[in-house]
């Protein structure tokens, strides 16, 4: 029997945790208003509080902090450097704190360099309206930023830059933007904000600029800036919430040097969806005392614009709350990069991403949407007719037809969602995935059971996700509906929740209130649908818990949820926001992400528009690098047949061919995200952090270790390549030809991507398939790219079995780890380690050395430099005399 959901039963609950600090040995006390826990070597929990702090982190649950965390008590001293220090000193991490100012500064014990310093703080007090006008503060919290310094992550937005160090960021769930709390620092460092309330990233000072009509009708203020150097615009287009464009708003940001004429654009929001409530971005090299005209069109009139000066700070600001409480994890020099230490930290607080099924990184196809299950057959029997591969097909909303919104099968278009699902699986070898929302039409049956039962907010039609009780009636409906009959995953649509049903208004969250809470519901509504699948379907769908969402929050991960970008516009300006978009997230510690490839609002026409089969074709061959590779749309059918002969052509040649060749090195590379916290989309500044070029560079990245992507992003045939400096040079994934350090021209054919291969590299490609488990990788393709050492590890298991505690499967895993000797010319494919059931005992390894010409393009090499059986056991391969030892 269900519970009911009303507040008054709720109570500190599994799954939520109050984080470290907590156990005995592991809290200092600095002052009544300062306390620190320890929880890891590297990593530091700070709380503030008006007074009592050590009391108020005691008393405060954590719905981002993974309930297993801390899992170890570290070690650590606490001395005293005269009346005014303190001093806490781990392995890894040394902080002291000014007793007079309670000023934290942070210090890599390793090297003694200083990393950071949290420096100001301030508790302004403010009431909260969804608790009756209780009293609450607005908090805020400044750390020191060094010159060279870039600070990414804090989610998913849409200004289309990396690199958030001085820019403002209104941190609030939105339609195409999600907000993660966490930033990582390419000194190494990463805080984790711990608030849920609507907050910002370096809140704009001062009075906003005055605005005056020009004669053209654009909006124009003049400023002086009073310092040199990048400067943060930030448009505040209302004072409420909510009136942003759904479709086709306008918006113009330019900066003019009224001396030269010299225009610097800012933002140009030219008729795409979704335009936020509050937009940022960045006029670069302003000069001290010049007179500079801030230009402003748009179909949106902006409450206050402010232009911010490049700053030796970050700050970070939340609307309401009782505490400051933020962790400062770093890693140290044995991470693999800067940022890949702060990510590691982050996962280790939040909560590690799991390895989907091998299928989950194949092809997606989705639309807006089947209409019944036998057309439902028909795109799924066509895509095999055409030899298409693909994964898995996606039922969009409305299956419900007239029986109201909710999880639930209209049997005039839908006879038989059972038989659905099997034939889907055993005739076409498709996982099926099934949209479902968070709110039900009144009619319903949902409706009804969950008003009975007080689990809706605010009598809207939303169920109440932080209420244990209503999360466990929402994932019964979908257990009832989906997952009995075989459905693999769910599309968690609008898990803002659109419309802020929670706001101003109480709801079962740790704090009572929608306001405070604010951003953290689909954290809870994924939760909701991974403790239903591990603890019901464990043997199934819970083994490897898939969901889609449209929104995201610090933890998510653990769910086994990927964020899609939401409801976006098919046009070039809005793929090349995607690019940027999506490396943020990555860099907030979030591995799964995805999009709508060819946008989800298209053109009339766009069947037979050759200038959207252009964009639709460049869109896809970003997507392949993307950790989920998905494609959908609306006003009109997203198969490819239904684009010509000649675009599906080019799509299947350049992009889904081309990922589930490299399936080999996506499925190790994923692994790695589970074992050890990397990441695999990655912004130049991961690899890269001493390249100023390469911190700023916002549509070009590295897939895993090896290949920078540069999408075209543009109507463009050419763009120009940033290739940043690294041993050895890179070569053309296309031509092998070796490019040096700097920029290079791309101009790739339409089947073609600007894509490069790193000095020192190993790419691994398997054969060509029609879905992720057809056969296994043998031939397995070996490309070594010369030029420096390299390495890479192959990880191979069943493809379906639940994690073990190391992130490869329970049934078993093996790996086996390559290595090329650049001196010595020689590859070596060390002894298996490992294995599973269905394991593949021996294989033939194609090995190239990849030059001019040779070992190049999507397709096998036709005369691999070498190609020799494995068995398991070690083998030395000369390159160069081809002997093998």
């Amino acid at each position: 029997m269900l519970l009911s959901c009303a507040p008054a039963l709720l109570a500190f609950s599994a799954g939520r945790s109050a984080g470290c600090g907590t156990a005995a040995g592991s809290l200092v006390e600095v002052s009544p208003t300062l306390a620190i826990g320890v929880c890891e070597e590297g990593i530091l929990r700070v709380v503030r509080a008006p007074s009592d702090a050590k009391a108020a982190l005691l008393a405060r649950e954590s719905l981002m902090v993974d309930p297993t965390f801390p899992s170890t008590t570290p070690r650590y001293t606490v001395t005293r450097e005269g009346p005014a220090t303190t001093v806490m000193t781990t392995s890894t991490l040394k902080a002291t704190i000014d007793m007079a100012s309670e000023h934290i500064t942070f210090y890599d014990v390793a090297s003694g360099t200083k990393l950071t310093a949290d420096f100001a703080h301030r508790f302004v007090p403010t009431t909260d309206p969804a608790l009756g006008n209780a009293s609450s503060y607005v908090l805020s919290q400044s750390w020191q930023l060094a010159p060279d310094e870039g600070l990414y992550g804090g989610g998913q937005y849409q200004n289309g830059y990396v690199g958030f160090e001085g820019m403002p960021i209104e941190m609030v769930q939105y339609n195409t933007e999600a907000v993660v709390p966490f930033f990582a620092s390419t000194r190494g460092y990463g805080i984790l904000w711990d608030n849920n309330a609507w907050s910002h990233l370096n809140p704009p000072e001062g009075a906003p600029l005055h605005f005056s009509k020009s004669p053209s009708g654009a909006l124009v203020a003049s400023f002086t800036p009073t310092v040199s150097g990048d400067h943060a615009v930030f448009a505040d287009l209302c004072a409420g919430f909510g009136c942003g464009s759904i479709k086709g708003g306008v918006l113009s940001l330019a900066v003019v040097d009224s001396s030269s004429g010299a225009v610097r654009r800012v933002q140009e929001w030219d008729r795409l969806a979704n335009l936020p409530d509050s937009i940022s971005g960045k006029a670069r090299g302003l000069r001290a005392g010049v007179r500079y005209e801030l230009q402003l069109v748009g179909t949106t009139s902006a409450e206050k614009v402010f232009v911010v000066p490049p700053s030796k700070s970050t700050t970070i600001r939340s609307k309401l709350g009782k505490l400051i409480d933020y962790y400062f994890a770093f890693a140290g020099p044995a991470a693999p990069s800067p940022l890949d230490g702060a990510i590691s930290g982050y996962r280790n607080i939040t909560g590690a991403a799991h390895l989907y099924g091998r299928w989950a990184y194949g092809f997606w196809q989705c639309k807006e949407h089947y209409k019944s299950q036998a057309e439902l057959l028909a795109a799924a029997a066509r895509f095999r007719e055409e030899r298409i591969p693909l994964d898995a097909i996606v039922q969009d909303w409305l299956y419900w037809g007239s029986l109201g919104w909710g999880p639930q099968w209209d049997p005039a278009s839908y006879p038989d969602p059972a038989a659905l699902v099997a034939q889907l699986r055993e005739a076409h070898h498709l996982k099926l995935m099934v949209s479902v929302w968070s709110k039900f039409d009144r009619k319903t049956s949902f409706f009804k059971a969950m008003a009975a039962d007080g689990c809706l907010l605010n009598g809207s039609n939303y169920y109440d996700a932080w209420s244990s009780a209503a999360r466990e009636r929402f994932y019964s409906f979908s257990k009832a509906a989906h997952f009995a009959i075989g459905v693999e995953s769910l599309w968690l649509d609008a898990t803002e929740p659109e419309n802020f049903p929670n706001r101003d208004q109480r709801c079962a969250g740790p704090s009572g209130s929608g306001n405070a809470d604010f951003n953290s519901y689909s954290l809870q509504t994924t939760r909701a649908i991974a403790d239903g699948l591990r603890r019901d379907f464990g043997d199934s769908q819970g083994r490897r818990v898939f969901s889609l969402t449209r929104s995201a929050f610090a933890g998510q991960q653990r769910t086994g949820a990927t964020l899609w970008s939401g409801d976006i516009s098919g046009a070039w300006d809005a793929l090349r926001r995607q690019v940027a978009a999506s490396l943020n997230y990555a860099a907030s510690g979030m591995p799964y992400w995805s999009e709508d490839i060819g946008g989800f609002f298209r053109p009339d026409g766009q069947h037979t528009d050759r200038g959207y089969a252009a964009l639709l074709t460049r869109w896809f061959q970003f997507g392949v690098f993307t950790p989920i590779f998905r494609v959908h749309g609306t006003n009109g059918n997203t198969e490819l047949w239904e684009f010509g002969a000649q675009t599906q052509r080019h799509i299947v040649q350049s992009a889904i061919r081309l990922r589930y060749r490299l399936l080999p090195y996506i499925y190790s590379g994923f692994h790695r995200v589970a074992a050890e916290g990397y990441t695999m989309q990655r912004a130049l500044a991961f690899d890269f952090p001493e390249s100023a070029r390469a911190r700023t560079t916002a549509d070009a990245f590295m897939f895993g270790p090896a290949l920078l992507v540069a999408p075209l992003v543009s109507n463009a045939t050419s763009r120009s390549v940033h290739l940043p400096p690294t041993p050895g040079a890179w070569r053309g994934f296309y031509d092998g030809q070796p490019y040096a350090a700097g920029d290079v021209t791309a101009s790739p054919a339409i089947d073609e991507v600007a894509l490069y291969a790193r000095a020192g590299s190993l790419v691994l490609l398997g054969p060509d398939l029609q879905h992720a488990d057809e056969k296994p990788a043998d031939p397995l393709e070996v490309r070594v790219y010369d030029g420096a050492d390299a390495s890479f590890t192959l990880y191979e298991d069943d493809g379906v079995s639940a994690a073990d505690a190391t992130g490869g499967a329970s049934s078993g895993s093996a790996t086996i780890r390559i290595a090329w000797d650049d001196a010595a010319e020689t590859l070596t494919v060390g002894a298996r380690a490992g294995s599973f059931p269905g394991m593949l005992a021996a294989r033939t390894l194609h090995l190239v050395r990849v030059a001019p010409g040779r070992g190049v393009g999507v397709a096998p090499a036709a005369t691999p430099d070498r190609v020799v059986a494995y068995s398991g056991a070690k083998l030395v391969v000369s390159l160069r005399t081809k002997r093998v030892r």
